[in-house]
């Protein structure tokens, strides 16, 4: 349970604590990264949630996680993840 299958960009994100996610899914955003570097990196809906604009109605997110994965999505927002 403590591996996530994602794109090599967001991997790197996840990796160096610039996101991450919530037990349901919702992407959590790091306050540093930079809103031209999620554009860039092709996150263009989850720059528009991180950053508040209007025009992004929809949420950038997965299905909800297995309970049996919560503890490692814990460790990484407790000790990875760029608060």
């Amino acid at each position: 349970m403590n591996g996530l299958l994602l794109t090599p960009d967001a991997d790197l994100l996840f990796d160096r604590g610039f996101i991450s996610f919530q037990d349901d899914g919702d992407v959590l955003v790091s306050p540093r990264m930079d809103r031209g570097d999620l554009y860039r990196l092709g996150f263009e809906q989850l720059a528009r949630e991180r950053f508040g604009l209007a025009e992004a109605p929809a949420l950038w997110r997965t299905a909800p996680f297995a309970e049996r994965r919560h503890s490692y999505l814990d460790y990484h927002r407790s000790n990875v993840f760029i608060a």
